[in-house]
């Protein structure tokens, strides 16, 4: 490699930052503002073999090889990185450290022999192991590796690239060494302004997901180094799931992507807070095409392919078309959570479910008609949702949600900030697809987008026939349930009166009719307004429209 070429690798490298972090949920990315860490890592790039004195390690006081010899372990037993002291094989080594050492063989293991990864280079501290350092990462002031470094935490584990390595392609691999965290502690937390733990899977299980998700980033370093880290952490995300599939911890990243898919595409700025959770994708490619898939992408990438480029050749290479295998994806998406059904994810009751691009308020139809537009960029994914007020006042609104995505894969190797426009115009009569069985038809426009429909009716409901509790005691009761005209319909907003038997108003409000426990159309209330009275009779007055309804309410101190 050229020595400009060299420069140019380097440079590439610098930006991705060498540091691909596995970070836990509760913390990534959700800091306030005094509590940003302001270094996140001390990044070490060479290429070629650097003089010893120019790498940074930390300094640790024991350190023991794993049973298979594969890893060396280095671990404090005082000060702020110490482990956990207890012994109870009497072997000398603390059970944190053998068990840090298990797992890193068994994540060796999972990745080379089970599933066929290509072994990484090792790095030059010693040829015939890779290095894994057990530090504070869960709690301020966190591992620093000098007084110059304001610390590292936050994290579950980390790894470093370290000396680069030329591939015959012209690209360049890493060698690297990984950071875990000294005890996974239930106690540790981060923030100063407020102190939320820092994982949410602790002790063991925690160690040996990360042990799994680490050892990967070693593994991709050996196929490519500095590409973005999108594509390192789905798929380091993916093995956790793959290798743990009943450790849910990957279902926090998903319910990030899943909350909010506009913010976190795969080209948009912060890509990397969502490609954990874009590691359901490869969950998805791989159950239809095997986990071979996977690792045929990453020697793709290896062999200086873009990675989408890759990910669309692997999957042609196999007889697939990416475009129709990414647009099927669509329905295992929103078939999650309460609305799982057989057919998809295994695991999908356990999934958060994609929550709709556009608000509550924006999903009203009103008339004449509804028309929602989105910009979908190069593999995103979003969903639009419509309520459709029912003909029959007993029933709940319809809904009809429209999920789209852009399948442009080679577009997000050469323009992934090109978007296409996915438009969807719902009428109640006239032109376009039947929506259901209902009166509403609907017209889809997508450019290069693909997309599915999925219309749901609504419930047929009962309306509450009297207040609840009656009656009501002020100094226990905190909601009041009451009953809506036999017109009204459930997203409907209602006025409630109280009367005194003069007919003196006491207390009014606006109020929304939803459905209660028992799926009956009602109005809750709560009671603890300061003008809310706190003991009499009352003539309860329910409007919804030009219908009303009348009750009375005793209330007691």
């Amino acid at each position: 490699m050229g020595h400009d070429q060299g420069n140019v690798q380097i440079a590439r490298a610098a930006a991705f930052l060498a540091l691909v972090l596995f970070t836990g949920q509760s913390g990534r990315m959700q800091l306030h503002a005094d509590e940003i860490p302001l270094h996140s890592c001390l990044v070490q790039l060479h290429h070629n073999v650097p003089t010893t004195q120019s790498r940074i390690r930390p300094r640790m006081q024991f350190s023991v090889l794993s049973p298979s010899g594969n890893f060396r372990i280095h671990y404090d037993t005082l000060g702020i990185n110490a482990v956990p002291t207890a012994d109870r094989d009497g072997n000398g080594i603390p059970d944190f450290v053998d068990s840090a050492a298990y797992y890193m063989d068994a994540a060796f293991r999972f990745a080379c022999d089970t599933l066929g990864y290509r072994i990484p280079p090792r790095d030059y501290v010693d040829s015939s192991s890779w290095d894994v350092y057990l530090v504070q990462l869960g709690r301020t002031p966190g591992f620093f590796f000098d007084d110059r470094d304001l610390g590292q935490f936050g994290w579950y584990g980390a790894t470093y690239a370290e000396d680069l390595v030329p591939t015959p392609c012209g690209g360049v691999a890493s060698t690297g060494f990984i950071f875990l965290d000294n005890d996974y502690s239930s106690a540790d937390s981060i923030g100063t302004v407020t102190r939320r733990p820092t994982y949410t899977d602790t002790g063991v299980t925690a160690l040996k997901i990360t042990c799994y998700h680490e050892f990967h980033h070693l593994v991709q370093y050996g196929y490519a180094y500095g590409f973005s880290p999108t594509y390192y952490e789905m798929t380091s995300a993916w093995i956790e799931q793959r290798a743990f599939p009943s450790i849910t911890n990957y279902t926090h990243y998903v319910q990030r992507l899943f909350a909010n898919p506009t913010l976190y595409c795969l080209s948009c700025d912060r890509s990397i807070e969502g490609s954990y959770g874009y590691s359901i994708a490869l969950r998805y490619l791989a159950l239809q095409l095997g986990d071979s898939l996977i690792r045929s992408w990453w020697e793709g990438i290896g062999k200086c392919s873009q990675p989408p480029i890759a990910l669309d050749s692997v999957i042609s290479s196999r007889g697939g078309d990416f475009r129709s295998l990414w647009c099927s994806m669509l329905p295992w998406l929103y078939w999650t959570g309460s609305r799982a059904r057989e057919g998809f994810f295994p695991d999908a009751a356990v999934l958060p479910e994609l929550q709709p691009e556009n608000g509550t308020d924006d999903q009203v139809y009103t008339e004449p008609s509804w028309t929602r537009t989105t910009s979908l960029y190069p593999l995103q994914f979003k969903m639009l949702r419509a309520t459709l007020p029912s003909s029959d006042p007993r029933s709940t609104p319809d809904t009809a949600d429209f999920l789209a995505t852009n399948p442009a894969i080679q577009e997000l190797a050469s323009d992934a900030r090109r978007s296409t426009d996915y438009s969807v115009r719902i009428v109640r009569s006239g032109s376009g697809e039947p929506l259901g069985t209902s009166p509403y038809r609907c017209t889809r426009t997508m450019d290069t987008a693909c997309d599915v429909v999925i219309f749901r009716s609504g419930l047929a409901t009962a309306v509450q026939q009297t207040p609840f509790p009656n009656p009501l005691v002020h100094s226990i009761h905190r909601e009041l349930f009451l009953p809506v005209p036999a017109e009204a319909r459930a997203g409907d907003r209602a006025t409630v009166a109280l009367l005194t038997s003069d007919g003196i108003e006491v207390f009014r409000t606006d109020a929304a009719i939803e459905l209660n426990a028992t799926g009956q159309r009602s109005i809750r209330l709560a009671t603890t307004a300061p003008t809310f009275p706190t003991q009499g009779i009352f003539v309860v007055l329910i409007r919804s429209g030009q219908a009303s309804v009348v009750t009375k309410l005793a209330v007691l101190p």
